[in-house]
C-alpha cells in the first residue's frame, strides 16, 4: 500500500493542465500570496473571491463550464504541484479584441518554491499550448520593478512594447477650476472618428490596453455600441482639442459605469505635448464632478509632464506595468 501511494504521489507532482474542478481554490491561494501588493485593487480581490466561490460548487461548476464560463474563470493554463498542493500557476486565453493573439496572465509561484525553474516551465508550456492552437502572438504584462520576471520573459523571446503608469483619484474629490485654452475643446463629432483613430495611431501606436489591438471599430459610436453600453449601465463621451483649422491634436475619452469606477484616456499629438493635456484633463474632471467612486487613468511612463500634472490634480500612482509580446510561428 505504501509503495502504491508513493508512486501515485510522484505521478501527481510537477506540471499539470489546469483543471478548474480541482484547482480553483488553491490557485486563488497562490495568487493572493504571490500578488499581495496588487490585492489592494478591488478587481484583483473580486477575482480571487470568485475563484473560491466557484471552487465550492462541485457538480454545478461542471454545468457552468459546459455553458461557457470561460469568460469568468481561468479554464486554460497550467499548475505546478508539489507536496500535494498547487504551488504555481499560469492562465491563458484568446484575446477577444486582438485577432490571433493570446493572453498570458497570473504567472505565480509561492515564495518558498521560487528559483527552481517552475515559472519558466509554466510559461514555456503555455507558449506551446498557444502554438498548438495556432496562436500567432503571445501577450503579457509585468510590473516594471519585477526584473526577475522580465529577465525570464526576455529569455523566452518576449519583447518590450511599452511601459505604462496607472493612477487613480479618490471619490468625492473636488473638480478643478476651469482652464482656458487657445484650442477648441469640444465634444467630438461622430463623423470625426477616423481623424481620432489616426491621431491615436500616431501618438500611441501600442494602443489603449495590453490585451487589445488598436482597431478603427473602437472609435465608431454606432447604435450597436450605444445599445451595449446602455444595457451594461455604461456610457462613453469623447472630447477633442482642435486647431482653428479643425485638426484634431488631442482627445479625451470618458468611460463611466465601469466596475472599478470611471476611466479617462488622454492622447495628445506629439507636436502639441504640454499644450493640450491640462485643458482636456480639466474638462474631463469638471465633467465628472465630485463623484463617489474613483477615477482611473494611465499613460506612457516616459510622459513626465502628464505624470506631474496628474499629481497636481490629486491622482495617486498605483502601478507601473511593462507590456511584452512574443511572435509565434505557426
Amino acid at each position: 500500500m505504501t509503495a502504491e501511494l508513493t508512486v501515485s504521489q510522484a505521478a501527481a507532482q510537477g506540471l499539470q493542465p489546469l483543471d478548474p474542478l480541482r484547482h480553483l481554490g488553491q490557485i486563488a491561494d497562490v495568487l493572493e500570496v504571490s500578488f499581495a501588493r496588487e490585492m489592494g485593487d478591488e478587481n484583483a480581490r473580486q477575482a480571487t473571491r470568485e475563484m473560491r466561490r466557484h471552487s465550492r460548487l462541485g457538480w454545478q461548476l461542471r454545468i457552468l463550464l459546459w455553458f461557457g464560463l470561460d469568460d469568468y474563470l481561468p479554464t486554460q493554463g497550467y499548475v505546478w504541484i508539489e507536496d500535494g498542493r498547487v504551488v504555481g500557476t499560469v492562465q491563458t486565453q484568446p484575446a477577444r479584441e486582438y485577432p490571433g493573439a493570446w493572453l498570458i496572465a497570473n504567472v505565480a509561484v509561492l515564495p518558498e518554491y521560487r528559483r527552481r525553474g517552475i515559472a519558466e516551465a509554466l510559461t514555456q508550456a503555455t507558449i506551446e499550448h498557444i502554438t498548438r492552437r495556432r496562436g500567432q502572438i503571445a501577450l503579457l504584462q509585468v510590473d516594471d520593478d519585477n526584473t526577475a520576471a522580465q529577465d525570464l520573459y526576455s529569455k523566452l523571446g518576449f519583447e518590450h512594447i511599452a511601459t505604462h503608469t496607472h493612477w487613480y483619484r479618490a471619490g468625492q474629490s473636488q473638480a478643478p477650476t476651469f482652464t482656458p485654452s487657445r484650442f477648441d475643446i469640444r465634444l467630438r463629432d461622430p463623423r470625426e472618428w477616423a481623424e481620432e483613430y489616426n491621431l491615436v495611431r500616431l501618438a500611441r501606436p501600442e494602443g489603449f490596453a495590453w490585451d487589445r489591438a488598436l482597431a478603427p471599430g473602437s472609435f465608431r459610436s454606432g447604435w450597436g455600441h450605444r445599445l451595449a453600453d446602455a444595457l451594461n449601465g455604461q456610457s462613453v463621451e469623447r472630447w477633442v482639442a482642435a486647431t482653428s483649422t479643425d485638426q484634431l491634436i488631442g482627445s479625451l475619452r470618458i468611460d463611466t459605469g465601469l466596475p472599478e469606477g470611471d476611466r479617462l484616456t488622454l492622447v495628445v499629438h506629439p507636436a502639441f505635448r504640454g499644450e493640450v493635456e491640462r485643458p482636456l484633463l480639466t474638462r474631463g474632471l469638471r465633467r465628472l464632478g465630485p463623484r463617489p467612486w474613483a477615477i482611473h487613468i494611465e499613460h506612457a511612463t516616459d510622459d513626465v509632464f502628464l505624470g506631474g500634472m496628474l499629481v497636481e490634480h490629486g491622482f495617486t500612482r498605483t502601478r507601473v506595468l511593462r507590456w511584452m509580446r512574443r511572435a509565434l510561428s505557426a
